[in-house]
């Protein structure tokens, strides 16, 4: 070592060939027409390898030189200096995330990425760790973290009734700690989190309340018949148990998806309670919601107000584009307007319940045609993936059927069981 001196290296003039100027014992200086790096090259068997060591003269000639007598150390203990660079690296980099909060984001990160989060839902999540574990454990490093500090964050939301917040926050919780464990920042013995931490009970399952008793229906629908709410608002109670699709889908609806000729409503993919990554397949079919006589006159009703393109439910306040639509408590609101208890009652949602009991009990209609009309997948091994049938006719047929009974309970004309072989005749 010793071939280059600085007085060489600072008037060497630069050159559109490249160059490698050798120093000895393996250190190098590439001359570029922009640009001197030092490499550092070595063979590991028959392989020829290259390590950089940076520029110079940020890397000057006295400190590649000791770069260079390093690596060649490591080689004589039997040390490969390019896994040894990597190494250090990996360990800078988890040094760098060593901290609770510091790893949880990098988490949020890989996650969002990997299984194609939603912005929304990636928000939830953050907001979730920011509000009820960060405060407490967020600037700790993770192998410092006892597991009774885990459990006290996860009690304090349990005392305050929120089980189910409890449960998602410790599920957060568990991933970070594994993450932490893939990237090396903890070893898997410190990985203390699991689904019985904070042994917390299983929250009682609740449905959306809805109502299946033909009596109380009708008098809802009456009452849903004289709310004098806002023009829009109001066509969109009305329409709700009558397509009995997600709110979601109902306040998004685009005019460009409703033909009211054929009678037919295109739900697209992104509007669709699905997986991201599903909602950005080409290949993902949107759903189509056959529309009722009934439905379609609330439509032609509303179209010279909201039309002819855009959004069918717009937000007459709007002060932004994310507030373009109704809210998704515009239903919830218009209930708790006409007296009902959407927690008790009856929900937006629920009529979706509503619509599966009673098609079911009072119009006799299989389960397969409702419950693609509900737009669910298929419970069977595969069987989103092989029966693909929409039942599109079926379904005009049932929607239809449907909007006429509920037409005859708005009526206080009641089924009674004797009766029932009269609405399972098909139009």
């Amino acid at each position: 070592m010793g071939f280059l001196t600085d007085l060489k290296i600072r008037t060497l003039s630069p050159s559109t060939k490249e160059q490698m100027l050798n120093d000895g014992d393996g250190l190098y200086l590439r001359v570029r027409a922009s640009s001197k790096n030092w490499l550092y090259r070595y063979k590991s068997g028959t392989k020829q390898i290259k390590i950089g060591l940076g520029a110079y003269p940020t890397i000057t000639l006295a400190m590649a030189r000791e770069l260079t007598r390093e690596a060649n150390t490591l080689r004589a203990q039997g040390i490969d200096p390019q896994d040894a660079r990597r190494e250090q690296q990996e360990q800078a980099k988890i040094a760098k995330m060593n901290t609770f909060e510091l790893m949880a984001r990098a988490w949020l990160e890989s996650a969002s990425k990997d299984r194609v989060w939603s912005a929304g839902y990636k928000s939830k999540v953050t907001r979730h760790l920011e509000i009820h574990v960060f405060p407490w454990v967020g600037d700790k490093a993770m192998e410092a973290i006892r597991p009774p500090e885990i459990v006290r964050c996860l009690h304090r939301i349990k005392d305050r009734g929120n089980l189910e917040t409890a449960q998602r926050v410790r599920e957060a919780v568990q991933h970070v700690y594994q993450y932490a464990v893939d990237t090396g920042v903890l070893e898997p013995a410190q990985n203390f989190v699991n689904n019985r931490t904070g042994g917390l009970p299983t929250p009682r399952g609740r449905h959306y309340a809805a109502i299946t008793d033909p009596q109380l229906l009708g008098q809802l629908l009456r009452d849903m018949r004289a709310y004098s709410g806002n023009f829009i608002s109001v066509a969109a109670l009305r329409l709700a148990p009558m397509v009995f699709q997600r709110p979601g889908q109902l306040r998004l609806a685009h005019w460009e998806d409703v033909d009211l000729k054929k009678g037919l409503w295109r739900c697209p993919p992104e509007n669709m309670k699905m997986r991201e990554w599903q909602k950005r397949d080409s290949r993902t079919p949107a759903h189509i919601v056959p529309l009722s006589r009934q439905a379609r006159r609330i439509l032609e009703d509303l179209l010279p107000i909201t039309g002819p393109s855009g959004p069918v439910f717009p937000n007459m306040a709007r002060r932004s584009d994310k507030s373009r639509y109704i809210s998704e408590n515009t239903i919830n609101s218009a209930l708790r307007t006409l007296g009902y208890d959407t927690k008790e009652q009856i929900t937006g949602h629920g009529f979706r319940a509503t619509a599966r009991t009673m098609i079911r009990e009072y119009l006799g209609w299989e389960p397969d045609v409702i419950e693609r009309h509900l737009a669910h997948v298929s419970k069977e091994e595969l069987g989103a993936s092989y029966d693909r049938a929409t039942f599109l006719a079926q379904r005009k047929v049932m929607v239809q059927q449907w909007a006429d009974f509920l037409d005859q309970l708005e009526a206080g004309k009641m089924p009674k069981l004797a009766e029932n072989v009269l609405w399972l005749k098909r139009a």
